[in-house]
Order: structure tokens, then C-alpha cells, then sequence
């Protein structure tokens, strides 16, 4: 297999498919600040640290034999803490394929690499499963419609968040009306308020310029 035309090919189970990782982009699961692991070509790789400082880039070469992926650490920027799986100069890891709402790809290594595709995730109505819910992917985004609270599950029975937006001293315990969200799927139960039946959205707010919220709006509270 030429590395010009590198085609990873995956054997899960009886599941076989196939992943081009050149130019692909890893990162945390909920995106935000932290490590980004870039395939820059067919052997060359990049860890670079996206949030507050930065200057915290890697550069390595990499070998790819079926789902597995060595990475050898070659240069390294010294500057502010790294993660131990970088410090271990040497990262063993596998490509798996998950059921997640963020990605349908997820990167494993020793010394805690985990690692997410971040430009492979779930297309409309794909079913997903997020901390135990069933979940249909709708990338999408919305607007609330009214004060809504945030929970931090599909239900009423659930918690809702407080938070405060980058230099308000205010704590809300709502999202106030007008806000935008950007939604990434809605939850297979539904509730009922008011007569009116809709499912949970699970979306994403940004409370500053690093912090994002993900949490569950009920779907009456949403313009499309």
C-alpha cells in the first residue's frame, strides 16, 4: 500500500471500512481548547495546542500498518505542560470506530492519547449514543424562543446548568431569549409541556472565548 494514497482499512468484528487519514485533523471530543493531532502528509504529523498561550507544538513522523499508527515524537516546543503520551516520545495507537454524536472516529494510544476525528461526524439522522441516551445526529442551529432552561439530561427530572457569559458578573440560570445554539442531535424520548409534545435538542453555546456549554433544551423552546 503506497503511502500517497494511504486508505486505512479497518476490521471491527465483521465490520470493514475505510478511512483516509492524510490531512485529517484529532482533537478533544467536545472540540475547545487542547492537543490537535494533524496529518500533514503521508508521514509527517503535528500536535498543536489550540486555548489560552498556545506555542506548544510537536512535530513527528508517523507509520501506519492496518488500523495501528506509531507516532515518533521528533521536535518538541518545551513550552508550558504537556500531556504524558507526548512526553513519551513514542505513541502506539489504534483507529476505532464509535457510536458517539461528536465523531464516528476515535483515536486510542498509551499514556492517555484519546483523541477524536473532528471532521467525521454522524450525518442527519444517524442513531447515536450519548452518556447512556439514544441520539439522532441533526447538525443544525436554532434559536431560543423563551428563557429555557439548560439541563444536563433529555428530561425534566434533570439539573439545570448556571453559568455566566465572559466578563458579566451576572449567573443565569436560563438561556435568555434570542440566544443562538448550534445543535448537534435531539433525544428519542419526548416530553410533554403544556399540551404540547416535542423531543430534547442536545446543543452548544459559547460562555467565552475558550468555555463552550453543551446541554439538553427542550425542543419547544427552539426556533429552527
Amino acid at each position: 500500500m503506497k503511502f500517497c494514497n494511504i486508505l486505512l482499512l479497518l476490521l471491527l468484528g465483521n465490520c470493514i471500512f475505510s478511512l483516509d487519514i492524510k490531512g485529517s485533523t484529532w482533537g478533544p471530543e467536545k472540540g475547545g481548547r487542547g492537543f490537535y493531532l494533524k496529518f500533514k502528509t503521508e508521514k509527517d504529523f503535528l500536535f498543536e495546542f489550540s486555548g489560552e498561550g498556545g506555542g506548544q507544538n510537536v512535530l513527528g513522523t508517523y507509520m501506519l500498518s492496518r488500523n495501528e499508527i506509531t507516532l515518533n515524537i521528533v521536535t518538541i516546543n518545551d513550552w508550558g505542560d504537556l500531556p504524558g503520551y507526548i512526553k513519551q516520545k513514542t505513541v502506539k495507537c489504534s483507529i476505532n470506530e464509535t457510536n458517539s454524536l461528536y465523531s464516528k472516529f476515535k483515536l486510542v494510544g498509551n499514556g492517555g492519547l484519546e483523541l477524536w476525528h473532528s471532521d467525521f461526524r454522524p450525518k442527519n439522522g444517524e442513531k447515536c449514543i450519548l452518556d447512556g441516551h439514544v441520539v439522532y445526529a441533526y447538525p443544525s442551529k436554532g434559536k431560543v424562543n423563551d428563557n429555557a432552561r439548560i439541563r444536563e439530561g433529555p428530561g425534566l427530572q434533570y439539573k439545570y446548568y448556571t453559568f455566566s457569559f465572559e466578563d458579566e458578573p451576572e449567573i443565569y440560570n436560563v438561556l435568555p431569549k434570542g440566544n443562538s445554539v448550534i445543535i448537534l442531535g435531539y433525544s428519542e424520548n419526548k416530553t410533554i409541556v403544556d399540551g404540547v409534545e416535542h423531543p430534547w435538542y442536545y446543543c452548544v453555546f459559547r460562555k467565552n472565548m475558550w468555555e463552550e456549554q453543551y446541554c439538553w433544551i427542550w425542543g419547544g423552546l427552539i426556533d429552527f
